[in-house]
């Protein structure tokens, strides 16, 4: 059975970010920290190449962690650093999560190669000691055509969207068909293009902004963008927020918990 998903007008973008800005005032601290985690789990990859696998393997399960997180919020719970491990330790679709993260791994290695192979002059360029950096800014310019930049932003659009919905789908939706699941993510952008959009500018002048403040508002806008993108999430492939197993918890009013009919 295909998986069905919702279609929504530009207007929809405005209340995914505010659904995210109500979430995150919950908790804004353990949110933060969440996503400074996933954060320095990223660089540390960049410094130390030893961990770029283990890095790539485990980005996914961060990601599921902190969604996990949010949806604990909506259901009316409290959530801690640790929250964003769970995906790594409890029962659901580790192995899911697992085979998408090394989907993601071959992927980035065909941009990577794909991106050689079109600026590969550009990159000698950049390659060459001693050389005047004007002088090599303008070869490089020179070595790059317009059609190599075409076909490579035309394959990293279908390469970001293809993985963009694809964590929750492999681990809320229980997706066990990758590709699947890169398909329906893919066809996300297809269908609501118009909100995404919007939703990415409203981040884009955000994230503008935030340069004149030395990007310190990146802190609270960052987090506050992932969890607004799951809320999207939530309201494509599921408009109804699942019960807690937990009798303690109090769901949280649809207006705190951003949930919305669009």
């Amino acid at each position: 059975m295909s998986t069905q998903l919702r279609v929504f007008k530009a207007d929809a973008a405005l209340k995914w970010f505010k659904a995210g800005w109500l979430i995150f005032k919950t908790q804004p601290l353990t949110f933060i920290f969440m996503h400074l985690f996933i954060g320095i789990v990223g660089l540390l990859s960049l410094f130390l190449p030893l961990l770029q696998v283990v890095a790539a393997l485990a980005t996914p399960f961060l990601t599921a962690g902190f969604y996990q997180a949010v949806l604990t919020k909506q259901q009316g719970g409290k959530i801690m650093l640790a929250d964003i491990l769970k995906p790594i330790t409890t029962k659901g679709n580790r192995l899911g999560l697992l085979r998408l993260a090394l989907y993601q791994m071959g992927a980035g290695i065909l941009m990577a190669l794909l991106a050689n192979g079109l600026f590969a002059d550009a990159i000698a360029v950049m390659a060459q000691p001693d050389l005047d950096p004007n002088i090599a800014f303008s070869q490089m310019l020179e070595s790059i055509s317009m059609a190599s930049v075409v076909l490579f932003l035309l394959a990293l659009s279908v390469y970001l969207t293809a993985f963009a919905y694809a964590v929750p789908l492999v681990y809320f939706n229980k997706e066990q068909r990758i590709f699947s699941a890169l398909k329906n993510s893919f066809m996300v952008f297809y269908y609501n293009i118009l909100p995404l959009s919007v939703y990415a500018i409203i981040c884009g002048l955000f994230i503008v902004l935030s340069m004149f403040l030395s990007f310190l508002p990146l802190l609270v806008l960052m987090p506050i963008c992932y969890i607004s993108f799951f809320v999207s999430y939530q309201a494509i492939f599921m408009p109804v927020v699942p019960p807690s197993d937990d009798s303690n918890i109090t769901p949280l009013s649809s207006e705190s918990s951003g949930r919305f009919d669009a």
